[in-house]
């Protein structure tokens, strides 16, 4: 899974998983919020041939990491409260999500974004 706006709706990765969800649902699959992930992550990589470069936490793999709030807005803070098990909440994330979830991210080791106070 990536994104491009040339070739997506969207540059936001969460955007592109909720849609590739409703494209899936349309034509009588379902995914999983397991499989988005993996689908934006290690599948990503693997796609590239970079299993073992990148997609993974593994030691010696290279990774740019962003921090997220899960709930952010009272629809999703709702949403969130009547998960019961953490695959409802990594779902409501993808689904619900925005870069208003987004708290702040590393690139190569450096802090490259930290949300404002105001946001």
């Amino acid at each position: 899974m990536a994104s491009d706006v040339g070739g997506g709706t969207s540059l936001s990765m969460l955007r592109t998983l909720a849609d590739a969800y409703k494209v899936q649902a349309m034509a009588g699959q379902r995914l999983t919020a397991w499989a988005l992930l993996h689908a934006a992550t290690r599948g990503a990589a693997q796609a590239l041939q970079l299993g073992g470069e990148i997609g993974t936490l593994n030691p010696g793999a290279m990774a740019d990491l962003c921090l997220w709030d899960v709930a952010v807005g009272p629809v999703a803070q709702r949403r969130d409260a009547l998960a019961r098990e953490l695959h409802e909440r990594l779902f409501a994330w993808v689904t619900l999500g925005d870069e208003r979830n987004l708290r702040t991210c590393w690139v190569g080791g450096v802090q490259r974004h930290v949300r404002s106070a105001r946001s």
